[in-house]
């Protein structure tokens, strides 16, 4: 075995967000590489009236560990789903599940988080801040930790253009942040909430901010260290090229564009885009538990965090990234597209607005009718609305780019060997962005989309099919357009004569 696959044998993992799309491949992952890993503990909560064992159930049944259940059909029989809740005291957990946690497990990732930019202020300081306290409380009561990584995101300190890998003061103490929740659940409403959160664009930098906080007051004695992706979007190579779970961030703006419904999207496309890999993400994530395991001695100084980005060893830019897609686009169409994908990207709030009103929202509607009349539900105008509003969340990270520091990162790859090198592949340098783009733009159609595999070509015809009428409208827009400006003109000409 390999140095990690080594480390790994026998030991007992504790990850949260387990059921996540992070959480789910490095689960995958861990099982695939590490055949000889003892017990890996999921935190599941009951949701959408699914009690725990029917999550289990369907987490197990994702289409995510396919591959590995072809390879190791007993897979399942590694994974135990315990209840609980991030956002409670001791995770909310029985007292014989926290007896059985702290007694057998040695790695812990913590993965759970909302990542919704609009989240409110209170249920996002309970599940990006609090949870990371109570999790670090049952690290330190476990009898053999080795080590713990909590997950961040590069833009936590996003205020800052220039991040290195190290801790930044946070924009307020955890503290100080349950204080005013306390003091907003009392006069019911939390106020403008640009006062407390600042520079930062949204509650999810700003508590994560304030996690990172948490890592570095309470686990200064303790193997944790602090891990930050930056944009973590569809598989580069495993489990499954291009698998992704849901049309979130990049995912989706390319999945609303493809499917001819969005026309206009607000980037400055001379920006870099900063995004990396589901995959490779987890790989670095195994790797940095094991270099923390084997880090016998470490100070307050010596909190170690790791910038996971691609911007400074393979950078892209998003009109490089946006011609790759438009290629794919042309050969690999999503066969459900509603119209021709064709649009503009821009950098102008004001030019924005105005392409949004009418390639985005005045198609929606004339769409509306034709359903109306055909006594369907309308529903893409209130579909074009909710993608705007998301366009609009998105907009400080589409019109800026930041200067990130990896050095850690890129030491941690130099030390791995050559098998390790070999089995879990995470140096950004390796992406070939071509390839990427082809698997991520299949990634979607199929795991997003729901398109199958094979229906190419006939997903070809209906493009041509559609570019015919994108063909139509335009040039009937265009006379329209035109004999607009040539009865205004005569009506002008005629109040002078």
């Amino acid at each position: 075995m390999s140095q990690i696959q080594q480390f790994y044998a026998g030991q007992n993992v504790f990850i949260t967000g387990g059921t996540g799309f992070l959480g789910k491949i490095l689960t995958e992952k861990l099982l695939q590489s590490c055949r000889d890993i003892g017990t890996i503990y999921i935190l599941m909560r009951p949701k959408k009236g699914n009690g725990v064992q029917e999550r289990f159930e369907a987490f197990l049944g994702d289409t995510v560990f396919d591959v590995l259940r072809n390879d190791y059909p007993e897979f399942s029989k590694k994974i135990v789903g315990v209840e609980g809740d991030t956002a409670q005291n001791k995770l909310g957990l029985s007292e014989t599940d926290y007896a059985r946690l702290v007694e057998e497990v040695s790695v812990i990732f913590h993965l759970a988080a909302t990542v919704r930019f609009t989240e409110p202020l209170e249920k996002a300081v309970a599940i990006n801040v609090n949870s990371v306290k109570h999790v670090i409380d049952i690290a330190r009561a476990c009898k053999n930790l080795k080590a713990g990584i909590h997950v961040s995101t590069a833009f936590s300190h996003c205020v800052r253009k220039s991040i290195n890998e190290e801790l930044y003061p946070p924009p307020m103490s955890h503290e100080e942040i349950n204080m005013l929740v306390e003091k907003f659940k009392r006069i019911e409403g939390p106020g403008n909430l640009t006062e407390i959160t600042g520079e930062w664009p949204n509650t999810y930098c700003f508590t994560k901010a304030i996690a990172e906080e948490v890592v570095a007051n309470y686990a200064t004695d303790l193997p944790f260290a602090i891990f930050r992706p930056s944009i973590v979007t569809g598989a580069y190579k495993t489990p499954i090229p291009g698998w992704v779970s849901s049309p979130i961030g990049i995912s989706g703006m390319i999945c609303v564009c493809g499917l001819g419904i969005i026309h206009a999207v607000l980037i400055d496309t001379s920006t870099r885009l900063e995004v990396v890999p589901v995959d490779y993400v987890c790989n670095a994530l195994i790797a940095s538990a094991w270099k923390i395991a084997m880090t016998e001695k470490r100070s307050r100084e010596d909190v170690p965090v790791y910038n996971y980005v691609s911007g400074n060893e393979n950078p892209i830019t998003w009109k490089d990234f946006d011609n790759k897609v438009r290629a794919v686009a042309k050969t690999h169409p999503f066969e459900q597209a509603v119209y021709y994908p064709s649009g503009y990207a821009t950098k102008s709030r004001f030019l924005y607005t105005t392409l949004h009103f009418f390639l985005n929202l005045l198609p929606a509607v004339m769409i509306d009718v034709v359903l109306r009349l055909k006594g369907q539900q309308p529903r893409m105008y209130k579909l074009v609305g909710q993608i705007y509003e998301a366009f609009n969340a998105l907009e400080y990270f589409t019109t800026q780019q930041w200067d990130f520091d990896n050095q850690k990162i890129q030491a941690l790859w130099e030390q791995l060997g050559s098998e390790d090198k070999s089995i879990f592949p995470f140096s950004m340098q390796t992406v070939v962005w071509d390839e990427y783009v082809i698997n991520m733009s299949k990634g979607i159609r199929k795991f997003i989309v729901g398109d199958s595999d094979g229906n190419e070509e006939r997903a070809r015809r209906r493009q041509v099919y559609l570019y015919a009428i994108h063909l139509a409208v335009r040039i009937t827009s265009g006379i329209f357009i035109l004999w607009l400006i040539w009865k205004s003109f005569h009506g002008i000409q005629s109040m002078f004569l």
